[in-house]
């Protein structure tokens, strides 16, 4: 039997390294692949300082807009370390990449990285190789997962852009129901909730960024078929709200949310009413031309796809929204001078809701759905400028809030949209007559070019912008921003966004 069949295969090694609390690898993978995921780093766990103070940078500002964690599983796993409960190895490392971009610098340096940008980097990698090898047997892990690889629109520059992985995440929650209503299934309750909150988690995250992929996956408000979609609105009682154990909250360092319901409760209202808004905006529009000119790409019909709708009646809808806001999700200025970690961390997700709110109007602004009568369309266009005008100066004053709070590296990636617009507005030409506007511009444009330049090692938007303006094309860079507003015709806004030749690298 043994000259027929050959030398049985060897045992495969132990993983001595890996803690109980995270899960065993499949069976059906080869000795060569465990070989090949060891040389990838993807056995590395991080050292346990490392781990707490990721886990607590994720725990304020990443799970607040991905809501995709069983925080009860997730802890008490790690606390417990038992093996009776275990996480995903590929949930683990995502959540360690999604976390890389906030946590501070000095931890990022005590665990030997160079920089940011150098730890993101390695941590992405162990995703990366666990994807590629299919090492994740449960498809809700993996659809987590991978939203956390790219909910940041931003990987390394050698990586496939994120629409390649958003597109799998989007198919895998399709295939496996995350888009129907679970209340009829025989799941608990616990399950349930979290299938809601991670369907919602990756409709979001596709509303704002890729807007191809709405059409494909029929996403929009008028689709056709509104039964494809028939999982109900997200609310408080799909999140869990009580008060972590002590052992639990030692995983993260005793965080302050963790054992403050209200704060949590004040999370959940935020990312609900992000969600409702996300059915509205088409903030994605803008977005993906800003990418397309700074990356040197020509500007396509990106809305060729969406049905013609008037743009006063998409302004009414956001005004609306931002009627019934809760007051718990308004954009509101910590009242301490020196407010905790949690109200940072609650204070900039109210601003960027906030500053989604302006960028879904300044969008809307920006679509060629002028009336008909030369009458109504120059009423129309004056009240839409200066509507525009109105957004983009509301937009710079938050970026100066959270400036003056040093939350700006806390920023997600799609705020260096926002951030380029403005500075193009606040480049516009300096007239002798409006000095003082000028000089309110000058320090706009400073602010804003300190903030955009502090998200280069997060934001590869960001480090493209800050190399073409320290560059020699920056001239030429800002009359292509230009061209997103052409769809506002006979606007001066095209004016204020060309601006002369004086350049941001004068200053």
């Amino acid at each position: 039997m043994h000259q027929l069949l050959g030398p049985q295969a060897p045992d495969r090694p132990p993983l001595n390294n890996t803690p109980r609390y995270v899960s065993e690898l499949p069976t059906r993978l080869e000795v060569s692949d465990l070989d090949y995921l060891e040389s990838k780093g993807a056995l590395c766990l991080p050292t346990a300082p490392f781990r707490k103070q990721l886990l607590k940078s994720y725990i304020l500002w990443v799970h607040p807009q991905v809501p995709v964690l069983d925080l009860d599983k997730f802890l008490h796993s790690i606390a417990a370390n038992d093996g009776k409960t275990r996480i995903s190895l590929l949930l683990f490392h995502a959540v360690m990449f999604a976390a890389s971009a906030f946590v501070d610098i000095s931890h990022i340096q005590e665990e030997g990285y160079m920089s940011r940008k150098v730890a993101r980097e390695v941590l992405f990698r162990r995703v990366k190789v666990l994807l590629e090898l299919n090492c994740e047997d449960d498809p809700i892990s993996t659809v987590q997962a991978l939203l956390l690889l790219i909910h940041w629109n931003d990987l390394p520059q050698s990586e496939k852009v994120a629409s390649h992985w958003i597109g799998i995440c989007l198919s895998l929650a399709i295939s496996i129901g995350l888009h129907r209503n679970p209340d009829s299934s025989t799941l608990t309750s616990s399950e349930q909730k979290l299938r809601r909150r991670t369907w919602w988690s990756v409709h979001n995250h596709t509303r704002l960024t890729v807007e191809n992929l709405l059409s494909v996956m029929r996403m929009q408000e008028d689709r056709e078929d509104r039964n494809l979609f028939d999982i109900p609105m997200i609310t408080l009682n799909d999140f869990q709200l009580h008060v972590f154990p002590p052992e639990m909250r030692a995983v993260v360092d005793d965080c302050e949310v963790l054992r403050d319901i209200e704060y949590q409760k004040t999370q959940a209202v935020v990312f609900i009413e992000k969600t409702k808004l996300c059915q509205l905006s088409r903030f994605s529009s803008i977005l993906n031309r800003v990418q397309k000119v700074v990356c040197g790409e020509e500007i396509a019909n990106d809305d060729a796809h969406l049905k013609p709708r008037s743009t006063q009646d998409e302004i009414e809808k956001y005004r609306r929204w931002q009627l019934q806001l809760p007051v718990s999700a308004s954009h509101q200025c910590p009242m301490d001078l020196l407010p905790t970690d949690c109200e940072r961390s609650i204070y900039l997700h109210q601003s960027w809701l906030r500053l989604l709110y302006l960028g879904s109007l300044y969008a809307a602004c920006c679509t060629d759905t002028e009336p008909s009568d030369d009458s109504l369309a120059v009423s129309g266009h004056d009240s839409r400028s200066a509507l525009v005008d109105k957004c983009l100066l509301d937009i710079t004053d938050v970026f100066d809030e959270i400036d003056c709070l040093e939350l700006s590296e806390q920023l997600p990636c799609p705020t260096s949209a926002l951030l380029i617009l403005v500075l193009g507005y606040h480049r516009q030409p300096f007239q002798a007559s409006i000095e003082i506007n000028a000089r309110q511009s000058s320090r706009s444009l400073h602010k804003c070019w300190k903030i955009l330049r502090k998200l280069k090692e997060t934001s590869h938007l960001a480090a493209r912008m800050s190399a073409a303006v320290e560059g020699t094309i920056c001239d030429e860079l800002w009359e292509s921003i230009s061209t997103i507003h052409l769809p506002l015709k006979k606007t001066s806004l095209a004016n204020h966004l060309i601006g002369s030749s004086w350049g941001l690298n004068g200053l």
